[in-house]
């Protein structure tokens, strides 16, 4: 048991010094996000981490890729409503991002107080996810408003392919 915390910790400190737990802004209008690619019927999860504004904000989802589907159950805490970050009338939409730079609005978060838990799917194998603060939730495109993006696999001792995505972002409508 001793061994396998030590490589756990090695592996980690290993990933901090080569490279960054989240790739976030690249500048106004870009962000960089972090797409791991779902080995099929594994159930994997994977780290949610606040942005610039939500920083202590956190999430993960878990991913099953069965039957050409990514089933996801979402699991989001400590996000303070739209309006205390500035956003007002804004609220807070779920992206996904696939290697292709695909991007789709999967809808609203279902906030309820500072937390969300839901479940959706989605039709790509390897992907990132977003959550950015928007006006309207037919909204075509994530904004700059970014509160959350996808990290690492929760396990550090399993070998996926993870990718980095360049994203390009919309100024948000006031």
């Amino acid at each position: 048991m001793r061994w396998r915390t030590i490589v756990s910790i090695s592996v980690w400190v290993l990933l901090l010094l080569t490279t960054k737990l989240a790739a976030g802004r690249l500048s106004e209008q870009r962000w960089q996000l972090l797409a791991v690619a779902f080995p099929p019927d594994k159930d994997v999860a994977v780290w949610l981490g606040g942005a610039e504004k939500t920083l202590t904000s956190k999430g993960v989802f878990l991913v099953k890729w069965q039957e050409n589907v990514a089933r996801l159950e979402i699991a989001i805490a400590d996000l303070p409503p739209a309006e205390t970050l500035g956003w007002t009338g804004h609220q807070y939409i779920l992206w996904v991002v696939d290697t292709e730079k695909r991007i789709l609005n999967l809808g609203p978060v279902p906030l309820r107080g500072q937390g969300a838990k839901w479940k959706v799917q989605v039709p790509y194998r390897a992907f990132g996810l977003l959550v950015t603060a928007e006006k309207s939730p037919k909204a075509e495109a994530p904004s700059t408003a970014v509160v959350l993006e996808s990290l690492l696999p929760a396990d550090p001792l399993l070998v996926v392919p993870v990718l980095r995505l360049d994203v390009p972002l919309v100024s948000p409508k006031s």
